[in-house]
């Protein structure tokens, strides 16, 4: 029994030492601005997400823009509604897909499409909190597509709901493993 409890403590430890980190992290992500992409992706499910990708396209930040997670009953005439960008980039440049409900889904979604249209790089957008999870997944699944991160907020310590976060560290640690388990595969091929 006081083996079961020190494995227990211990590991606890170590969880809130990775934790820790993790909020250390969140609070020193930096966005580039300066560096352009072949295209930019946005993970749907957060505020502002949407506005903030269609402001990168018309700035000129990237030549195309894909959707990642779109629910099925959006229709692309409601989605495009609420994108409110000009019709030009709506028939030029911006795609969705509405395959994915997780982020692995995400990736592997985007994965698809960027094979489909010859991408090289891509800005990803999406919440401060879960970009290093979907930075993990994206590099699991597109390990040579150059990758620039694009938060959508910002850390404000006094308003952070520590539960949620600690539940988004909890599955970053779940993608860490993961991608560590399969490039570990691939090395064993």
């Amino acid at each position: 029994m006081r083996l079961i409890l020190l494995i227990f403590i211990s590991f606890s430890l170590v969880w809130l030492g990775g934790y820790l980190w993790y909020l250390n992290e969140l609070s020193i992500i930096k966005t580039e601005m300066a560096e352009k992409t072949d295209a930019i992706v946005v993970l749907t499910g957060g505020k502002n997400r949407l506005n903030v990708a269609v402001e990168l396209l018309e700035n000129e930040y990237a030549k195309k823009l894909y959707i990642s997670g779109v629910d099925e009953k959006v229709t692309r005439g409601e989605l495009l509604k609420l994108l409110g960008s000009s019709k030009k980039l709506e028939e030029c440049c911006i795609e969705s897909g509405n395959q994915a409900v997780d982020t692995v889904g995400n990736a592997i979604e985007t994965m698809n499409w960027i094979n489909k249209n010859n991408i090289e790089s891509l800005r990803i957008v999406t919440s401060l909190e879960h970009m290093p999870r979907a930075i993990v997944e994206f590099k699991r699944f597109m390990p040579d597509v150059q990758l620039v991160e694009h938060p959508v907020g910002s850390w404000r310590p006094d308003n952070i709901n520590y539960f949620n976060l600690s539940q988004e560290y909890s599955k970053y640690i779940v993608s860490l493993i993961r991608a560590r388990a399969s490039s570990q595969i691939y090395n064993d091929v």
